[in-house]
């Protein structure tokens, strides 16, 4: 059987975050490829970080089950979504306004930026912990594999810039 676009796009992303790695930029702690057997849906996570940083970009590549039928059964075209998901404590929700000019400035207008603040209870006065989500609105597909690469030294760039603002 040959393997899904999931699998190769997969495939590129590893490859390039490795490269990366390889070359001395970031530290990759955690992989996880993920499969659920209910919904029949795949998501591969990879999370790396500066070096001596606490602040850890994830990227997640993930097929659904509507897509996964339509490329087995039907040969049709499937698609993957793509999130970039940058987690780091912040101090004060006032520095998410940063963190949203800082990753539309690096990532572009067109982009939805989503953030997410959690504490642990029953500390609610923080430090809090930030999810700031790059999301793509549209699907990520096989003839886009060449894009993956080019968006790593994004990532990076993400990383730099808002490495400052971690702990405010």
């Amino acid at each position: 059987m040959d393997p899904t676009a999931f699998d190769n796009l997969k495939t590129v992303l590893e490859g390039a975050v490795y490269d990366a790695d390889l070359q001395g930029r970031i530290v990759v702690i955690d992989r996880r490829d993920l499969a659920d057997l209910a919904r029949l849906s795949r998501e591969y996570t990879i999370s790396f970080q500066l070096h001596d940083a606490p602040d850890s970009p994830v990227t997640c590549i993930s097929i659904d089950f509507a897509e996964l039928v339509n490329e087995r059964l039907h040969h049709g075209r499937s698609g993957c979504r793509l999130a970039v998901v940058f987690t780091m404590p912040i101090r004060r929700s006032s520095v998410c306004a940063l963190i949203e000019g800082t990753l539309r400035t690096i990532w572009g207008e067109e982009r939805i930026i989503r953030q997410t603040l959690s504490w642990q209870f029953p500390h609610e006065r923080g430090p809090y912990k930030n999810e700031a989500t790059v999301e793509f609105s549209r699907l990520i597909y096989e003839e886009n594999a060449a894009d993956l690469p080019e968006m790593v030294p994004y990532m990076i760039s993400s990383l730099e810039e808002l490495q400052p603002l971690s702990g405010q």
